[in-house]
């Protein structure tokens, strides 16, 4: 039985033999000047405590709904899938909104292509452009999203900024643009499944971790709300020149007095991180509103994690991305008749 840690004094969520949550890193290139910052960081982190052990269901192993669809065929169809891109298409119109449409473009270039015939290409030249960002907003909103998408890094690949994220928000905007400040409970959250280069620690790109924004975060020396960061015990490398197949999900609370939310990941269909206790919002008209299909990188980030001179061109590629209602798995193989793809330990089941 899998178990998970939560904390009813609505303090930082933990899991099961995880190191106490870590805040992100203050956004700002002069705090890095000072060695006294990073003393600060040190002690803050260590500042939070774990929480109390709950038992949670019994897992269960099951295919997702890609099982069904070999190769994805068909799989926009199922009930449960709320959005789906193969990128197969010759445009973007699929997506709501396009943020950076010169830097963000399909390619043919077998080796960049996941299925199919295309891709897509996001690309920051620094100095210059930051990257690029693909919205989808869900009318009326969810309480449970799973999002699953296929990326690939180059083999020069740096650090990243900002990275994939689901959003929640009383209304499209409401929850973007929002770095720094703490959400109230009735405006917005945000959470991301992004490469954390540690500092310079971590081999780039980083290794995976969720940057988040929730009501009951930890704010940062500097008094301000940067988001806190969740990570599994033990680090998932973010894999270079080679397709990985990502899946996120998050779910609200279900009452405002309660921190009963979650959030977990999965790379290549096992289960890296499950995240208890969020209270996300302090009203259930407050939903899950967006997938934002985002890379974002600044010079800035760069130079923090240790590289000298952050001037260049960086890519990354993204393909066969799917969001539902239910977990959805790893794309199974064309003509594999098996029940599909490993897809590890899956919390909480479907329905629940």
């Amino acid at each position: 039985m899998t178990k998970l840690r939560t904390n009813p004094k609505f303090q930082a969520p933990q899991t099961v033999g995880a190191r106490p949550v870590k805040p992100a890193s203050l956004e700002s290139g002069f705090w890095n000047l000072f060695g006294i910052w990073n003393l600060a960081l040190g002690i803050w982190c260590l500042g939070f405590s774990g929480a109390p052990l709950i038992a949670a269901p019994a897992d269960e192993e099951y295919s997702g709904i890609a099982a069904k669809y070999p190769g994805d065929k068909g799989i926009a169809g199922d009930p449960d899938v709320l959005f789906q891109d193969d990128f197969e298409r010759e445009d973007l119109k699929r997506w709501d909104q396009n943020e950076h449409p010169a830097t963000t473009s399909l390619t043919h270039a077998p080796g960049n292509v996941h299925s199919g015939k295309q891709a897509l290409e996001m690309t920051a030249v620094i100095p210059g452009s930051t990257g690029g960002g693909l919205i989808k907003w869900f009318t009326p909103g969810l309480d449970r999203v799973y999002a699953r998408f296929y990326v690939k890094f180059p083999k020069d690949a740096s650090y990243v900024h900002h990275f994939v994220h689901v959003v929640g928000g009383r209304d499209k905007w409401s929850g973007f643009g929002k770095a720094g400040l703490c959400p109230r409970g009735d405006d917005f959250f945000t959470t991301g499944i992004e490469p954390d280069g540690k500092w310079g620690r971590a081999a780039p790109p980083g290794v995976w971790h969720f940057y988040t924004y929730w009501p009951d975060m930890k704010p940062s020396p500097d008094g301000k709300f940067w988001g806190n960061n969740f990570s599994p015990d033990t680090p998932i490398p973010v894999p270079k020149d080679r397709w990985v197949c990502v899946e996120m999900m998050v779910k609200c609370n279900t009452a405002p007095g309660k921190n009963d939310g979650e959030q977990a990941f999965w790379v290549d269909g096992k289960l890296a991180g499950r995240f208890g206790g969020f209270r996300w919002r302090t009203t259930t008209d407050l939903k899950i509103n967006a997938f934002w299909l985002l890379y974002y990188l600044t010079a800035e980030a760069l130079e923090r994690s240790g590289v000298k001179n952050p001037a260049g061109r960086y890519t990354v590629w993204f393909d066969d991305v799917v969001v539902a209602r239910n977990y959805i798995g790893p794309m199974k193989e064309m003509g594999n008749t098996s029940s599909g793809p490993s897809t590890g330990k899956v919390t909480p089941r479907p329905g629940s």
